[in-house]
């Protein structure tokens, strides 16, 4: 199934925040979310909705387009997803 920009919103208004739930304080209070550049994540119809949720969950620490703090383009080291995740899920 491709991921939208609805479904991205869904994932992160109704499954986030109980995953989130099992992560203990003190790590929740450390982490950061980070965004790639990925269509779904920057929707003109959901990119309100999403800035609004990541700035309520994760206050100034959340990476991605037009958060408060930018993702810089083509910088490896911010990108582990391309280095293990996906090749793990393949």
């Amino acid at each position: 199934e491709t991921v939208t920009s609805e479904s991205y919103c869904d994932l992160l208004q109704n499954h986030l925040p109980a995953l989130l739930e099992d992560v203990p304080l003190h790590i929740r209070k450390e982490m950061w979310f980070q965004q790639d550049g990925a269509p779904p994540h920057f929707a003109i119809i959901t990119i309100a909705i999403i800035r609004q949720f990541l700035n309520e969950k994760f206050g100034n620490k959340w990476i991605g387009r037009k958060g408060p703090r930018q993702c810089p383009p083509q910088s490896p080291d911010l990108t582990p997803l391309d280095f293990f995740l996906w090749g793990y899920v393949k």
